[in-house]
C-alpha cells in the first residue's frame, strides 16, 4: 500500500504531466511540482523534465527517499484554459495542503476534455483555409474546394486517426488524402488554383505552435527539451510537405 508521501509524489507527477500535455513549459512543470512537495514538508527535491519524461526525487520529513518517474505519452495540445485550472489547483494545494488521496479525483476532472460543439471546429478550419488560400493569391473560385478540404482535415483531426499512436503517420495520411482530393476537385471544376488551395489547407497542419514552444524552451535555458520539440516539429513539417508532394504525383499518374 502506498504511503501518503508516495501518493503526494504521484499526484504532483500527474499535475506535471497534465501541464506538459496542455502546452505548459518545462520550467512551469518543474516549479509546480517543487512547490507542491515543499508545501508538504518534503526536502532535497529534484525534478527533471523533458517532453517524454518527468522524474522526481525527494526526501520525506522522516528521511525516506522517494524516486518516481512518469513516461509522457500522448498527443500534445495547446489548452490554456486547462493550464490555468491546473495552476489554480496547484496554488490551492500549496495553500491548504489537502490530503494527498483526494487529489487524484480533482486532477482527473481537470484533465477530462470539455465537450465542444463540432461546428466551431469546422467553422474555424474553413475560415482559416479559405482566408489563406485567398491571401496567397487564390480567387473566390478556390474557396469551395478549400472549404471541402478544410472539413476533411478537421474531421480527421477530431477523429484522431493514428494521432495519439504516431503523429507522423497521421500527418502523412492527412496530407496525402487532402492533396489527392484537391487534385480531384480541381479536375472536376471545383477550384482553379490547386497550389493556392493546398497552401491554404497546409496552414491548418503546420506545427507553428510547436516551433514557438521549442524556441521558448531554448530561451528559458531548457536546451534539451527545446531541441526535442524543434526536431519533432521539423519532422512533422517534412512529413506534411512529403505527403502533399506524393499525393500530387500519384494524382497526376492516376488522373492523367
Amino acid at each position: 500500500m502506498r504511503t501518503p508521501e508516495e501518493q503526494l509524489v504521484d499526484a504532483s507527477l500527474e499535475i506535471g504531466k497534465a501541464l506538459l500535455l496542455a502546452g505548459g513549459e518545462v520550467t512551469r512543470v518543474e516549479d509546480t511540482i517543487t512547490r507542491i512537495l515543499h508545501a508538504y514538508g518534503m526536502r532535497e527535491i529534484g525534478v527533471f523534465t523533458i517532453t517524454s519524461l518527468i522524474e522526481v526525487t525527494a526526501c520525506t520529513p522522516d528521511g525516506d527517499e522517494i524516486v518516481k518517474a512518469r513516461r509522457i505519452a500522448g498527443s500534445y495540445a495547446t489548452d490554456l484554459d486547462r493550464v490555468e485550472r491546473l495552476n489554480a489547483l496547484s496554488r490551492e494545494i500549496c495553500a491548504q495542503c489537502p490530503p494527498p488521496q483526494t487529489l487524484a479525483t480533482r486532477i482527473e476532472a481537470i484533465r477530462r476534455p470539455r465537450t465542444e460543439a463540432a461546428w466551431i471546429s469546422y467553422a474555424g478550419a474553413v475560415l482559416t483555409a479559405c482566408s489563406f488560400a485567398v491571401f496567397f493569391g487564390g480567387s473566390a473560385a478556390d474557396i469551395p474546394a478549400a472549404a471541402i478540404l478544410a472539413c476533411l482535415i478537421c474531421w480527421m483531426d477530431r477523429r484522431g486517426f493514428y494521432k495519439k499512436a504516431n503523429q507522423l503517420l497521421f500527418y502523412l495520411l492527412c496530407s496525402m488524402l487532402t492533396g489527392f482530393l484537391g487534385c480531384v476537385l480541381v479536375r472536376m471544376g471545383v477550384g482553379v488554383h490547386l497550389d493556392k488551395i493546398l497552401i491554404g489547407c497546409i496552414m491548418l497542419t503546420i506545427p507553428g505552435i510547436s516551433i514557438t514552444y521549442a524556441m521558448r524552451d531554448m530561451l528559458l535555458g531548457e536546451s534539451i527539451t527545446g531541441l526535442f520539440r524543434f526536431i519533432e516539429s521539423l519532422l512533422i513539417a517534412a512529413t506534411i510537405a512529403g505527403g502533399f508532394l506524393l499525393s500530387t504525383v500519384v494524382a497526376e499518374g492516376v488522373l492523367g
